[in-house]
């Protein structure tokens, strides 16, 4: 399994399905020209506790603690990747389920699916589908973390030229403290009234940028089981290719 956020089709959305070049977009190594860049490598950095300002840690734990009072979740999201190596763009829309573990990011082009255990990625081109055992690591954004897995393990800084307020919207920048994942930041717009996430960016250390934003949300919907499981018969012909 590949670190970083699955940054395949949904990138940000599932850095944990099964093999990368497989299934949509996948990020290639190249020389960044951006404006915003990692720190040079050099010795390992020890995890900082606690660090970054008191306003952000405060929206981030209140955000956190209101997605997991939700049961299930569906949302629309925007994904647009820039960078590259001919700094191409792309961007794709999609649906995504969540009850707990267990997830469904329906790209048109691309589904992905997770009972929490196991992992299918169907490409509707090919009617292809691959399966692989679903084992993301701890520091593994992930879509059944994506909503609250930023009150710990980041250093978080409200943004301050506007006072960390743009029309009601908080924007905060959280720094992993782990410097072995494969990204150097992650920029949340955050609604402050609704404690609902309105867009991420990941920036990733290869200098490619993920943008992620939620253009509609419903909290607690009725999600049935086999949402959560790819079942062959609806796809005639289908080609498994089985990673377990």
């Amino acid at each position: 399994m590949r670190s970083l956020l699955l940054l395949t089709t949904v990138a940000f959305l599932i850095h944990a399905v099964p093999e990368t070049g497989t299934a949509g977009i996948s990020p290639q190594p190249r020389k960044s020209n951006q404006t915003e860049r990692p720190a040079k490598a050099g010795k390992k950095a020890k995890v900082q506790q606690g660090s970054g300002d008191a306003r952000s840690k405060v929206l981030l734990k209140e955000m956190s603690k209101h997605y997991r009072s939700m049961k299930s979740m569906e949302a629309q999201v925007a994904v647009e990747m820039n960078g590259g190596a001919n700094q191409n763009k792309e961007r794709r829309k999609g649906l995504l389920f969540l009850r707990g573990r267990k997830f469904r990011i329906d790209m048109g082009e691309q589904l992905l699916i997770s009972d929490g255990k196991t992992s299918w990625t169907y490409l509707k081109e090919m009617n292809e589908v691959s399966i692989g055992n679903y084992e993301p690591t701890p520091d593994q954004i992930t879509p059944d973390n994506l909503f609250t897995l930023y009150d710990k393990g980041f250093n978080s800084f409200m943004d301050t030229e506007t006072g960390g307020n743009q029309d009601g919207n908080a924007q905060i920048d959280l720094i992993p403290q782990n410097k072995s994942v494969s990204y150097f930041k992650v920029r949340l717009k955050v609604n402050k009234a609704s404690r609902l996430i309105q867009k991420a960016i990941v920036f990733d250390k290869s200098g490619v940028q993920y943008t992620y934003v939620i253009t509609g949300f419903k909290a607690n919907p009725t999600l049935k089981d086999d949402l959560f499981t790819f079942n062959p018969k609806i796809y005639p012909g289908v080609e498994v290719v089985d990673m377990r």
